[in-house]
């Protein structure tokens, strides 16, 4: 069984697992990789959210007065995907509900993530559609992360001036406080700015983020316009930056548990579907 595919053009070399559909690998024609490689400070390359993002509280949620149980993130970053279809610049992989997930998510669905290579460009696009004879409730949203060592030689770049402040964790869940860490346009990243966890926007103006490194054209310019909300995370430390365009937030401290109730949650009708894409940008 094939656990890993690779699509190619004169640019770039991406390779994805079928363990989760997860991005592992692009390198430019100059031999760089952006991917962080999983090492054991963090052992994830790039995992895909869904059906939920973030934590729900105590892992769990109630639906219709029954309370199921679902990890931090979801589940489709540990099933394995089907290859759907495969070209030299695209792949598209495939999940599909079982008797596993039907557990802890009792909906029916078919979950698509597909890579499209454009030059120097990885579009990634989710897809769900509802196989189910009710709405479904789903989240989605990737979480890619990017070398970057040492993280003190990087800043985030925003395409827009911005006031927003990011939402503050209390363990997994967000809590009512808020920061302002941008400084007009951008972040400079320290050894300690992930020490709370995550960074959370909701609402920013801008359609594009930039890892870029300080003095250097290494950048990763990600495009952010479909999704409502942003994390951007690493370990305190850590040599790696994660840039995540997210369908979905984790459980606010207070919630109530109520699914269809959950920010940034999609009720998907029957027989409808919802798609979303992000496009990330390497320069070396």
């Amino acid at each position: 069984m094939i656990s890993k595919y690779s699509i190619q053009n004169k640019f770039l070399t991406v390779n994805v697992n079928r363990l989760g559909a997860e991005l592992c690998s692009v390198i430019d024609s100059e031999g760089t990789e952006f991917i962080w490689q999983a090492e054991e400070v963090w052992p994830k390359h790039a995992p895909n959210l869904f059906p939920i993002v973030g934590s729900l509280l105590d892992h769990e949620y109630i639906y219709n007065g029954e309370t199921y149980t679902l990890s931090h993130h979801g589940f489709a970053r540990n099933k394995n995907f089907d290859m759907l279809h495969q070209s030299e610049h695209s792949i598209c992989l495939v999940l599909q509900h079982d008797e596993e997930t039907l557990k802890s998510y009792p909906f029916k669905f078919t979950f698509l993530v597909t890579y499209t290579l454009e030059a120097n460009k990885l579009r990634q696009t989710f897809r769900v559609i509802n196989d189910d004879d009710k709405t479904i409730p789903v989240s989605f949203g990737g979480h890619p992360g990017f070398n970057a060592s040492p993280v003190s030689d990087f800043e985030i770049l925003f395409s827009e001036e911005e006031s927003l402040k990011s939402n503050q964790l209390s363990g997994p869940y967000i809590n009512q406080n808020e920061i302002a860490i941008i400084q007009t346009d951008r972040i400079s990243l320290d050894e300690t700015i992930f020490e709370n966890d995550a960074l959370i926007f909701q609402g920013l103006n801008s359609k594009e983020v930039t890892l870029q490194k300080k003095d250097s054209t290494y950048a990763v310019k990600m495009n952010i316009s479909e999704f409502p909300y942003l994390g951007i995370w690493a370990k305190p430390g850590a040599p790696y930056v994660c840039l995540e365009p997210w369908q979905g937030l984790a459980d606010y401290l207070g919630h109530d548990k109520d699914i269809e109730q959950k920010k940034g949650i999609v009720l998907l009708p029957v027989a409808d579907e919802v798609e979303k894409q992000f496009t990330m940008t390497f320069t070396s």
